[in-house]
């Protein structure tokens, strides 16, 4: 099977509107962003407004009952503009969750349908870094970031419009100012989506390392290095540390800016609109109103620049999560289904050549090899010499650089690579228990298999008297905080879930190294009971495996050095 990949690094990402068209989730939130901000814009020039009439029949010494209206409006304005932003945040945080929730299937199952070489290229710390500590910024930014964003464009505008009518004059000094608040913006966006790109990168590395130092520290501690490592973890903690100063030193730089401009901007028709009210030429409602409606000009603006870290903070780790996707060729065109008795047809790799990215040499070189209906092939050779390769290029992870896969006539680039797998069973060299319970184990195999098809696979796999004897049985915790699993018990429940799939190929990687004699011989017996009547492929170092075997496949150099008829013991 040949898989096309693309090679992409990450860059400053696409644009918003980019953002936008691949996730649904934020357009929905900011059509309904652009559609709240106009009401509140006109519920803060209602307010303004009211507020003025209500206070300048107060102190006019008229009757109260005069400016009920009045009150009423400013109540109502009140209420409405709470709501309506309300109303934004909750909407647009379910929003943000929905993104990061959609995203977080989207890289799961791109990065489970890609080949192996893809998935290496990127670190599963950087991934979990940026799936889990991304959410919060995303969230943020469809909740908070745009919302305020089209308020920052409607705003201005109606409020502006409403002094305008009001107090020619006051529009015509405030209007000068928003141009340079705009410019403020602009630059400061620029430093902020630069600090961001670094911190997120930062974060990413930080993360990265941490995970890969944790799942190597018995060997580094066996080796004294640890003490290596955390001299890198704190190089890579400094730099984090660094990063987020110059987002903190970006945040009150630009904060400084945009306050300065709005004070200036309010003094200023405070001043002229004070000394008109003194005059006489200025009446104190539209005084007061102008007053009022001054600071929430700006206000959406500075908001908006506030909030401009989260949403770079949001945009750097789309962006990173979008670029992954990109690699991981997530949209395949649908293949055709597996042909039918599948398990009669002969597998064949045809000159099969595999170079994983970065390396000097090719590891498969032109393989050839046939497996026939039942055949169950003990695949041997020096380390380095593709046995591993070859198996997940039966599996379809492994894409090839030249060379095709077929099951009979059909190439196995033109099926559904999910249909082709359902008919294997893959038995890695280091088999996952997830802390979970027996049965969820289990259940890794075949989703929908009852508690009888459970226990006929344990059966198989020579494990149903040491299920019997966990506390809860099949509902036991295994794992951490649950039973320990020796490494003998991984291997058969390995072969339990390659028995509860009941597959018509087996791909088994070295299922009896680093073990015992005694429990070497109870995985290869049981092993041999399963994949009877079905055609198997056992990569092994272990000459005690090579009796259950029908033929022996030597591998040397990534090419078929030898094929022949195995000897029984």
């Amino acid at each position: 099977m040949r898989l096309t990949r693309t090679r992409s690094g990450v860059t400053d990402g696409p644009r918003e509107p980019s953002l936008f068209a691949a996730i649904p989730a934020l357009r929905r939130q900011a059509v309904l962003a652009g559609a709240l901000a106009l009401p509140i814009a006109a519920a803060i020039v209602v307010q303004a407004a009211a507020l003025a009439a209500a206070v300048d029949a107060g102190l006019a010494g008229r009757d109260w009952s005069t400016a009920r209206g009045a009150i009423a409006a400013l109540v109502g304005a009140v209420l409405a503009r709470a709501a309506l932003t309300a109303l934004a945040e909750i909407r647009g945080r379910r929003a943000g969750g929905a993104a990061m929730a959609d995203l977080r299937a989207r890289i799961v199952g791109a990065t489970l349908r890609a080949g192996a070489a893809d998935r290496g290229a990127r670190r599963a710390g950087e991934l979990g870094v940026l799936l889990v500590q991304g959410g919060d910024a995303v969230e943020r930014w469809a909740g908070r970031v745009l919302p305020q964003m089209a308020l920052a464009v409607t705003v201005p505008v109606v409020a502006l419009t409403a002094i305008a009518v009001l107090d020619p004059l006051s529009a015509a000094l405030l209007a000068p100012t928003l141009p340079l608040l705009i410019l403020f913006l602009v630059l400061a966006g620029g430093d902020a989506r630069r600090v961001a790109q670094e911190r997120s990168a930062a974060l990413s590395l930080l993360g990265a390392h941490l995970l890969d130092v944790v799942r190597g520290l018995p060997l580094l501690r066996s080796v004294g290095r640890e003490h290596v490592q955390s001299e890198q973890l704190h190089r890579a903690g400094r730099a984090y540390r660094t990063a987020t100063m110059q987002t903190l030193r970006s945040a009150f730089v630009s904060s400084f800016a945009l306050e300065f401009v709005a004070m200036l901007g309010t003094a200023l028709v405070a001043v002229v609109a004070g000394v008109r009210l003194v005059d006489g030429s200025l009446a104190f409602a539209p005084a007061l109103t102008v007053l009022l409606l001054a600071p929430e000009i700006y206000g959406p603006l500075r908001r908006a620049g506030v909030e401009y870290h989260a949403a770079a903070d949001a945009r750097a780790t789309l962006t990173r999560l979008l670029a992954v996707l990109g690699t991981t060729g997530e949209e395949r065109p649908p293949g055709r289904a597996v042909p039918g008795h599948a398990e009669r047809a002969v597998v064949r790799v045809e000159s099969a050549v595999v170079r994983p990215d970065g390396a000097d040499r090719d590891v498969l070189r032109g393989l050839d090899l046939e497996l026939r209906r039942g055949e169950i092939a003990a695949v041997v050779g020096p380390s380095g010499s593709g046995k591993s390769t070859l198996l997940r290029v039966l599996l379809g992870l492994q894409p090839l650089h030249a060379g095709r896969v077929r099951c009979g006539p059909t190439d196995l680039q033109d099926l559904d690579p999910d249909a082709w797998r359902a008919g294997i069973a893959w038995m890695p060299q280091r088999p996952a228990v997830l802390p979970a319970t027996l049965a969820e184990n289990l259940r890794l195999a075949r989703g929908d298999a009852d508690d009888a098809a459970l226990w006929g696979a344990l059966r198989d796999a020579g494990l149903a008297t040491w299920a019997h004897a966990l506390p809860g049985g099949l509902d036991a915790r295994l794992g951490e905080g649950g039973v320990a699993v020796s490494a003998g018990e991984r291997r058969r429940l390995a072969l339990a879930r390659v028995a509860l799939r009941d597959p018509w190929l087996v791909l088994a990687d070295e299922p009896t190294a680093n073990l015992d004699l005694v429990t070497a011989a109870l995985v290869r017996d049981t092993l041999a009971r399963i994949v009877e009547g079905r055609t198997a492929v056992l990569v092994t170092h272990e000459p005690q495996l090579l009796p259950i075997a029908t033929v022996t496949v030597r591998l040397d150099a990534g090419r078929v050095a030898s094929r022949a008829r195995a000897v029984a013991a």
